[in-house]
């Protein structure tokens, strides 16, 4: 009966007579299946998301994390056909995307934390300030803009303005944008406050009167990074001694050594338990407490229970009241601050502080025996 858990997809590789015929079965998988959801992803979150000038030397890390969530891909995979029952993949390509956007949001933190924090500030602002807004667009991207344009109210373009060739959905002013941040600054009196971020609220409002529409949160954060000089000093990843190499990477998504069994079987129990009392609380507290959930360096953890192999990312999406793709979308913009869940659930940033308390002291009493 475990085996219906399993990705279709996935029945042919985990149930092969042989070794040689499972390893030819996971290239295939790899090569032809996962390859191009990694690769497009990566693209758009590392390469895609940069302006023009910094995109030669993304090439090179769009490369590395491809070639890091492949190797992810491969060691799960193989794991998986020897402990399949336990710990199934439901949804293979869900699984791809989590990994991946889980891989870049983790290179971008680490490569570049002043633009990390940058996009948060951007994040607040979005949701904070009256007139702007930041939303899931058709294909759950995170995108900003007047809160009028979140209704639905239609936005005039110029023959200028229309969809550039070969980039659905992509007007020439937002291709010209991503080629050039400051291309918006040709045709419009440039204002000196604009340099100071004190007065983001003017730069932005500038930007979208100038595109006249929504604008992708990477493609955002960009621009204004290049508008105010913002860079971060190269973090060569797999720079120092083992040791900070180690401590780099750490975290619930790289476990190469066990704990004693019992320790581990442990954790597990309690995991599953905690699992299980988080799936049962009201929907609000759930996503409340799950989509703010971080750990001791502010990463997001939602995908613990992923990893251990307690829930899949459908299940998750199941209790976060979202859709496989959703959640997808979501994730690499994960933790979420209170105004950023607000948002979403349309609530008050106070209503979202007392759910997530309310959720804490349930789950506090629940488990006071564990």
């Amino acid at each position: 009966m475990e085996t219906e858990q399993v990705d279709a997809l996935l029945l042919p590789f985990v149930r092969a007579a042989d070794d040689v015929e499972s390893e030819r079965l996971l290239s295939s998988l790899i090569t032809e299946h996962a390859a191009p959801i990694v690769t497009k992803i990566v693209n758009y979150k590392i390469h895609g998301s940069l302006p023009a000038a910094s995109r030669g030397e993304s090439v090179t890390e769009a490369e590395d994390v491809c070639g890091e969530v492949m190797l992810q891909l491969l060691q799960r995979l193989r794991h998986l056909r020897s402990n399949y029952a336990s710990r199934p993949i439901g949804n293979f390509d869900s699984y791809v995307a989590v990994t991946t956007y889980n891989a870049c949001d983790r290179h971008i933190s680490r490569k570049y934390p002043q633009r990390r924090r940058l996009k948060n500030g951007l994040r607040y602002l979005l949701t904070h300030r009256a007139g702007l807004a930041l939303w899931q667009d058709e294909q759950f991207k995170w995108v900003g803009g007047l809160r009028h344009w979140q209704t639905g109210a239609p936005v005039k373009r110029t023959e200028t303005e229309a969809p550039a060739h070969g980039k659905p959905g992509a007007t020439r002013r937002l291709q010209l944008l991503r080629d050039d941040p400051r291309a918006f600054a040709r045709d419009i009196e440039v204002q000196p406050q604009w340099n100071d971020p004190k007065h983001a609220y003017e730069l932005l409002s500038a930007i979208f009167a100038w595109t006249n529409e929504p604008i992708e949160l990477d493609l955002l954060t960009g621009v204004v990074a290049s508008w105010w000089n913002v860079t971060d000093e190269t973090i060569e990843v797999d720079a120092g001694s083992d040791s900070d190499r180690q401590t780099e990477t750490a975290g619930p998504q790289v476990v190469d050594t066990r704990p004693d069994a019992a320790i581990e079987t442990e954790r597990h129990i309690y995991l599953n338990r905690l699992w299980d009392e988080i799936s049962q609380l009201p929907p609000r507290q759930r996503s409340a407490l799950l989509l703010n959930l971080r750990d001791e360096n502010g990463r997001g953890v939602v995908d613990l229970w992923m990893i251990v192999g307690i829930a899949t990312p459908a299940a998750v999406a199941a209790v976060l009241g979202m859709t496989v793709e959703e959640f997808a979308g979501l994730w690499s913009e994960l933790p979420l601050d209170d105004n950023g869940i607000a948002s979403l659930l349309g609530l008050t940033r106070q209503q979202v502080i007392n759910l997530r308390k309310s959720a804490r002291e349930r789950l506090t009493r629940r488990m006071k025996d564990f």
